[in-house]
């Protein structure tokens, strides 16, 4: 089993390559990374960054501190934190970093449309086919209690 303080770097380096990697994509040919809008699109764009990181590092500090806790303790259920409110943070944090940093560059191509749908799809199947049947047969009724209660990828209003 992987060190929590370890999986947790290893999640982030992912989520900052492909972040880097989609700012790549996005940017001006030749240009800095620093050369973005400077309009109302391009202020949004960087809060939604700010606020998709914010939520990446607040979830991801959360879940290795779960992770640091023995298999199949009370505490090894990660339900604080943003994981109070929806069972995927970390992935719900990629639409904002995404969104943003497209907005930040604004050159829409169509590729970005099937990149937009075809990515919260993957998720989707990773998530229902590989991570919720391993968290099931290791926590248990613990868990199934936990998805009664806080929703897969969007928060309850109320």
């Amino acid at each position: 089993m992987i060190p929590a303080v370890l999986n947790a770097g290893l999640r982030t380096l992912v989520w900052t390559a492909a972040a880097w990697w989609w700012a790549a994509l996005k940017k001006p040919e030749g240009a800095s990374f620093l050369v973005v809008r400077h309009d109302v699109v391009g202020v949004l764009g960087l809060a939604l960054l700010a606020a998709g990181i914010a939520l990446h590092l607040w979830s991801n500090v959360i879940l290795a501190q779960g992770e640091a806790a023995p298999p199949q303790s009370p505490a090894s259920l990660v339900a604080r934190g943003p994981y109070r409110y929806v069972r995927n943070p970390i992935y719900l944090a990629g639409a904002p970093i995404f969104l943003g940093i497209y907005l930040l560059y604004g050159q829409w191509r169509t590729a970005d449309l099937v990149a937009a749908l075809a990515l919260p799809a993957v998720f989707q199947v990773l998530v229902v086919r590989v991570e919720e049947p391993g968290l099931r047969k290791r926590l248990g009724s613990a868990y199934e209690e936990y998805c009664r209660r806080v929703p897969r990828w969007l928060p309850r209003l109320g």
